[in-house]
């Protein structure tokens, strides 16, 4: 198993050693023929439902890392208090380097004290790896360099080679200076060589190695045929799926193929948050892609998460990583922000033609009833187009509704100074303001201002209808200041509007489903007439018979 963990990082940020979880395997996931678009985009739809579910898979790690604190306590000798921390230090291997460093010091320090020279080795080499991920490379050194690996156990060179090719891969990654990043380089290739002939025939730790070596030189078409030849004849587990993935993303890469390193970068993605893992390449990478493919949306969403799990986790080398392309996606994403906001504000500016067009009608209407009887054809005429513009004017304050709700959802994942912090490397200041809600808060406030004022502006005694509609002791007082509608008056407006499905109005208002439906209750209760009726007296209101 330690060969396994081991080499499942040659394709993790800076050779970043997986976790793969016990359990189940999967099924097959080689692939015969092209990839269409509609496979794509499906997989893509697959991963914003896990997405979606992602703290449900962290939910389960912490149970069985809680599972392993209540075996670490209930242990009664130091092979199973040793035992118990190996295991901890696995479940927070990819997910929480911190967490991880420092049960791989609790196991060296338990080591030490019983004097097992096996167990300080092995925790040693596993403090050497995590330090590696935290660019820690002068810590790594001192461990590793007094190692001689000719005299390490057979059983532990695969991990001693692992962490020195670990180490100069990062040191190539961050060098600025050629002549140095050349010779890390080689350093690198060495060592991974010598990895390469500690491994068994037919292990998949193996062929992670002996494709990353492939890829390098150029051989991606071959790279694909072997992976697929390999994985249709073995299960994979859920997280060997991520990195098998992520090599056939690579592969299709380096051969030109971007629709389907697409499709496997999404389906490795997808398997990182079920492992879960926060320790990872593939979803930052699909976030460049798919910024370079005009889904600016999807984008922006991936590198948001990537960069809150990169923090999370204290994996520094995959935050050089994503700050190299966190401001091109952000500063790309505000732009186009920038123009829902342009594209609300043609719709004010139409609604309020729109109320104009209205009154004028309204004023030719008025004109014509004071006209002798020989004028009532042409009366109802007016009457007939007045409403004719009365549900126009519905239909565009749907619309409008409809496309101010959706540039708030925007701006909700926006924060306006996001990009500046990115460009100077603020990483803090850039998950303090992801975190803050005061921007948007001022938006919903201004947006529903705008939004009460447009309501009245058609519909002037909308509440004192509505009033007229409940029971006297149960009529709806408007305690906010003049021009804004409470909460329960807004219900009753959308209802109004035709706007009759209580998740829509929740997710208009921002409150929770249940909240609306009380609201709704409690008015269709205060009704005077049947209450089954009440909603539809409401949609009445404002209307010419």
């Amino acid at each position: 198993m330690l060969s396994a963990l081991i080499l499942a990082a040659a394709f993790s940020p800076g050779g970043g050693m997986p976790y793969s979880p016990a359990g189940p395997s999967g099924s097959s996931e080689a692939l015969d023929g092209k990839i269409s678009g509609a496979e794509t985009e499906s997989v893509l739809e697959e991963l914003d439902e896990t997405i979606s579910r992602k703290k449900d898979y962290e939910e389960s790690l912490r149970r069985r890392i809680d599972a392993n604190h209540g075996a670490l306590l209930n242990a009664v000798s130091d092979d199973e208090r040793y035992a118990a921390l190996d295991r901890l230090y696995d479940e927070f291997y990819q997910y929480d380097i911190d967490s991880a460093v420092f049960y791989a010091r609790e196991k060296l320090a338990l080591a030490a004290m019983i004097g097992s020279e096996d167990r300080i080795l092995d925790a040693e080499l596993d403090l050497a790896g995590r330090y590696a991920l935290s660019g820690m490379y002068s810590e790594v050194l001192s461990i590793v360099g007094v190692m001689e690996p000719d005299r390490l156990p057979p059983e532990k060179r695969p991990a001693y080679y692992h962490v020195c090719k670990t180490l100069y891969e990062g040191m190539e990654m961050l060098s600025d200076d050629k002549v140095l990043s050349s010779e890390y380089r080689l350093k690198k290739n060495e060592y991974r060589k010598l990895l390469l002939e500690t491994l068994g025939g037919n292990d998949i730790s193996r062929l992670y190695v002996e494709t990353e070596i492939s890829l390098d030189e150029g051989r991606a078409a071959e790279t694909i045929s072997r992976v697929n030849a390999w994985i249709s004849e073995n299960e994979l587990s859920v997280h060997e799926k991520a990195i098998i993935h992520y090599i056939l993303s690579d592969a299709c890469r380096r051969t030109g193929n971007e629709d389907e390193a697409v499709y496997h970068l999404a389906r490795s993605a997808m398997y990182d948050i079920m492992t879960p893992v926060k320790e990872y390449k593939s979803l930052y990478e699909l976030a460049a892609l798919l910024y370079g493919r005009g889904d600016i949306k999807r984008a922006y969403r991936y590198i948001t998460i990537s960069v809150e799990d990169a923090v999370a986790a204290n994996a520094m080398i995959n935050i050089q990583s994503i700050n190299s392309i966190l401001p091109i996606i952000t500063g790309s994403y505000a732009r186009q922000v920038a123009g829902s906001q342009r594209q609300m504000l043609l719709f004010l500016v139409g609604i309020s033609l729109l109320s104009s067009a209205l009154a004028v009608a309204i004023l030719f209407t008025v004109r014509a009833k004071k006209k002798t009887a020989a004028a009532n054809a042409e009366l109802r005429e007016y009457v007939s187009l007045l409403q004719e513009s009365n549900n126009m004017k519905e239909m565009y304050i749907g619309r409008y509704i409809d496309m101010c709700s959706y540039y708030i959802g925007g701006l909700e994942r926006y924060r306006s100074s996001l990009r500046k912090s990115a460009k100077s490397g603020g990483f803090a200041e850039v998950m303090e303001k992801l975190r803050s809600s005061d921007f948007i808060d001022r938006e919903l406030e201004d947006f529903y201002a705008q939004f009460d004022a447009t309501f009245l502006s058609l519909f002037p005694d909308f509440v004192e209808q509505l009033n007229t509609l409940l029971q006297p002791d149960k009529r709806i007082e408007n305690k906010s200041k003049d021009g804004i509608l409470t909460t329960e008056l807004r219900v009753a407006a959308l209802i109004r509007l035709g706007v009759d499905d209580s998740v829509k109005i929740a997710y208009f208002l921002r409150r929770s489903v249940s909240t609306i439906y009380n609201y709704r209750v409690k008015m269709r209760n205060a009704a005077l007439s049947d209450r089954e009726e009440f909603e539809k007296q409401i949609m009445r209101i404002g209307k010419i018979e």
